[in-house]
């Protein structure tokens, strides 16, 4: 069952919904909810070249961009506090931490069972990828707990009240996402729907998906609903996805992240185009 939910805030507007996010979730599943702010005075202050007397100042610069960073954390934090008491929510903790995000967020994440962070925020990184922070890439792919990521302009509230979409495929990482979603008890009181696609038939697909959705039942889920298609009803895999959950109006979205290595992940990688162009909330574990 899900005990405990680290949750990073940085002050952007994903972060704010991720924090949102996070407080529901404690408050639903009675988890303890620790909210960690980040300010990355590293990169802020990190060495870069300038013109000749210029070094005074970018020390300036620097120095009011680490204030700004940190007058917005303090702030969120604040905010996240007031809106827990105000929701009679006492099981949280906030904790302000200076250092690279993806280093802060591994140190405190082993004593939790889900981390949460907002899609766009920690863009503390130079060579950004497909308009996500490089961070959070390094976040899910580095993580071994699985990773809730929130995009901006969510409703919380929406969102733990409308279906859910698993994407199972039967391989490892898509395995461990249905046994760890169902393990911290995410599908218990909600209507899941579980979306296998496989390329032989759709009467193979129509059999795994029964088979993730047996495995759900006897972990308490109630309503719970199979989706089989054939390669030819499908379209690429992320397709199938991205279509299956605006067909369902899901309000979430869980999948294993990166199932595949080398050059099939540079290009074409499903985790991806999912991560790209999804507007719900990802559940991913890999």
């Amino acid at each position: 069952m899900l005990r405990s939910i680290v949750v990073a805030l940085d002050g952007s507007a994903s972060s704010v919904e991720a924090g949102l996010l996070a407080l529901e979730l404690g408050k639903r599943h009675r988890a303890n909810v620790e909210v960690l702010g980040i300010v990355n005075s590293a990169w802020i202050q990190r060495p870069e070249p300038v013109p000749i007397g210029g070094m005074a100042y970018k020390k300036a610069l620097d120095l009011t961009l680490l204030k700004d960073a940190s007058d917005r954390v303090n702030a969120v934090l604040r905010t996240f506090s007031e809106r827990a008491k105000d929701a009679d929510f006492a099981a949280f903790e906030t904790k302000r931490v200076d250092g690279d995000p993806r280093i802060q967020i591994e140190f405190e994440a082993t004593a939790h069972d889900l981390v949460v962070v907002g899609r766009n925020s920690l863009f503390d990184e130079d060579g950004e990828l497909y308009e996500m922070p490089l961070c959070i890439d390094r976040v899910i792919r580095g993580e071994p707990r699985p990773v809730l990521l929130v995009p901006p302009d969510g409703k919380p509230g929406d969102v733990l009240a409308a279906p859910v979409l698993i994407a199972f495929d039967g391989s490892p990482a898509a395995s461990r996402t249905l046994h760890m979603f169902a393990l911290l008890g995410l599908a218990a009181e909600r209507e899941v729907h579980v979306l296998t696609v496989d390329n032989s038939s759709e009467d193979a697909a129509v059999a795994t998906a029964a088979r993730a959705c047996a495995l759900l039942r006897r972990h308490g889920a109630k309503q719970v609903h199979g989706i089989g298609l054939g390669d030819l009803q499908a379209g690429t895999p992320a397709e199938a996805i991205l279509g299956t959950a605006k067909a369902l109006g899901a309000g979430m979205i869980a999948m294993g992240a990166y199932g595949h290595r080398g050059i099939r992940e540079i290009f074409g990688s499903c985790t991806r185009a999912v991560l790209a162009n999804s507007s719900k909330p990802l559940f991913l574990y890999h």
